[in-house]
């Protein structure tokens, strides 16, 4: 074949094409790949142990099996198995009723007035400040506690709370005390994103009450139920220092959970491969509700037909009646007055000196002062209250700076989908692996390291603790913008700067989520301190813990200690809450 132009002659010659296509190719740039790497050298500080711990549980005399895993036949076990798998039920219950109580602010919005504030506060404190609280007012002396003497005096009776089944009401109230407050924020969230046009076409429909509940309300709030119910569960299985000090010594054993029977079987110089065969046991069972909850995430179409009518622009949702306004305001005063009511009495004893607050309760006029607080101050309590600050801030920091690269290269950095999927399973198995899975080993080789009791260690700790939700949280959000728009950055000469610039709007909610909870979880955090750091840090919850051993003798400073330990993550978390909760519930919307 032959071609000439303007005096040039070309000859291009062919041959018969043979063989198979093969499918080209795009070209990956390898730079976008490097974004990930610090994530994966975090990851190894729980990767690594975790791999330990699963060989040591497989690890037999005779070679490999399932030996070691003879330890749940026992009786403590199966006890501690059957536990856990209640407060999973507790979990549920959570749920519904909180899914119920942000349908009647919904309904009534004026209730969200007074109401907000006091869920919010609970969810800032640490579980070890709940269980000292619900101690406090459950205490079985009615001179104390306040649960006790108005049994008392309306029925002549002083039950034991703290006794042989009766201490799970007060484990289960300060549970709830905890985690309603979330479960709501989120539900609450989700309601107010669903189109009002869609709305009112079916109140014109006649579509009302349980059935709107049934079509519209439940189906749409699918995806943003499985965070919650993910969320709650996991931590429900996970529950581990309010048992420690809601729970006298004496009866721990019966409110035993597979956390706390892992944690007595290596301080009681156990076989590590039957500890570890507990710490897989308790994995497997936390993975099986993660996975259940993550295809609770996946979007379901609203399956009823709806002829939406265009809405009037001069239309908005109506305001409902001033009764209407009045009578929310009169029911969210109440539910939070008896929300908040619980940390009115932390606060109160805490102004009583040590010997008042021993033997009379909050409503005691006298021995009220600030000795309490000097008396808290004297064990520590402001030493420990520097080094959660360094702690929490430092893992913060480091979360934040590997997370976001992290999670915009899963998102929008060009991986592989097969690669992608493979990442973004192995953040989902991370973020609920339970403590128990990678403390030990990461104990050991921090003590072999020589850095036993350095804040530095256990921030990084907590850093790669936190770093599977962040990722996860921040995907959501950099892969909520819209595609158009990150195609068409994707086209000009800047490419990655201007994807991040288009979808900085949607990931900024997520970004401050993420540092305020990581800054509030490390902050309130027990079991990584108990179980991992060294003397040397002595964070605040141990402080605390340390003095609620002794519980009958010191109720005034440790109250003190609850209370200072408290005031930064509510302050934090009452200023960023409307931000958080548009944060978590990116990408999860109706």
């Amino acid at each position: 074949m032959g071609l000439q132009t303007n005096g040039l002659s070309l000859e291009i010659v062919g041959r018969e094409i043979s063989g198979r296509p093969v499918p080209g190719k795009p070209r990956r740039p390898a730079g976008p790949y490097l974004l990930g790497l610090p994530a994966l050298l975090l990851s190894c500080l729980l990767l690594v142990p975790i791999g330990v711990t699963v060989v040591a549980a497989f690890r037999t005399p005779g070679g490999f099996g399932f030996g070691n895993f003879a330890v749940m036949t026992d009786p403590g076990a199966l006890r501690a198995v059957g536990n856990s798998l209640l407060w999973v039920l507790v979990a549920f219950g959570i749920v519904v009723i909180g899914f119920f109580l942000a349908l009647l602010s919904y309904r009534l919005p004026a209730v969200t007035t007074f109401l907000q504030p006091a869920l919010v506060i609970p969810f800032a404190v640490s579980v070890l400040v709940s269980g000292a609280t619900f101690r406090l007012l459950f205490d079985p002396t009615p001179e104390r506690g306040t649960v006790t003497a108005v049994w008392t005096r309306l029925f002549g009776t002083s039950p034991v709370w703290l006794g042989p089944g009766l201490f799970w009401l007060v484990l289960v109230s300060a549970f709830g005390w905890t985690w309603l407050g979330y479960v709501v924020s989120l539900f609450r969230a989700g309601l107010d994103a669903i189109p009002d046009d869609v709305t009112r076409t079916l109140t014109a429909e006649g579509v009302r009450g349980w059935r709107r509940l049934r079509a519209l309300e439940i189906p749409l709030l699918r995806p943003i139920t499985g965070v919650v119910t993910l969320t709650v569960v996991i931590a429900a299985v996970r529950v581990f220092d309010l048992i420690l000090i809601v729970v006298p010594g004496s009866m721990q054993r019966s409110a035993d959970v597979l956390g706390l029977n892992w944690w007595r079987a290596t301080t009681s110089g156990d076989d590590t491969g039957r500890t570890a065969a507990l710490g897989v046991v308790l994995f497997a069972i936390v993975a099986a509700v993660g996975l259940i909850g993550v295809r609770g995430l996946r979007r379901r179409r609203w399956a009823m037909p709806v002829t939406v009518v265009p809405p009037d622009p001069s239309l908005g949702r109506p305001k409902p009646r001033r009764s209407v306004r009045r009578f929310g305001w009169l029911i969210g005063l109440a539910v939070a007055l008896v929300w908040i009511f619980p940390a009115v009495v932390l606060v109160i004893t805490a102004l009583h000196s040590p010997a008042e607050a021993g033997v009379r309760g909050w409503w005691s006029a006298s021995g009220l002062g600030f000795s309490s607080f000097a008396a808290a101050a004297n064990v520590g309590l402001f030493r420990a209250l520097l080094s959660t600050l360094i702690i929490a801030s430092a893992a913060t920091a480091v979360l934040l700076v590997i997370a976001v690269p992290t999670a915009y290269l899963v998102a929008w950095g060009g991986l592989p989908m097969r690669v992608g999927r493979t990442v973004m399973a192995v953040f989902v198995v991370l973020a609920v692996t339970p403590v128990q899975m990678y403390a030990a080993p990461l104990r050991d080789a921090i003590d072999a390291a020589g850095l036993a009791g350095s804040r530095i260690a256990l921030a990084l700790v907590h850093a790669a603790a936190g770093l599977p939700f962040a990722v996860l949280l921040l995907r959501s959000a950099f892969a909520s913008a819209p595609p158009a728009l990150v195609s068409e950055a994707l086209q000009g000469p800047v490419r990655q700067s201007a994807v991040l610039a288009t979808v900085q709007r949607t990931y900024r909610p997520a970004l401050i989520a993420v540092a305020v909870l990581e800054f509030a979880l490390v902050w309130n955090d027990f079991i990584v301190g108990f179980l991992i750091s060294g003397p040397g840090t002595t964070p605040l919850s141990l402080v605390l813990w340390g003095e609620a051993r002794q519980f009958s003798a010191s109720s005034g400073p440790v109250a003190a200690a609850a209370v200072v330990a408290s005031i930064v993550p509510v302050v934090l978390m009452l200023s960023f809450w409307r931000t958080v909760v548009r944060g978590l519930t990116t990408g999860s919307r109706p």
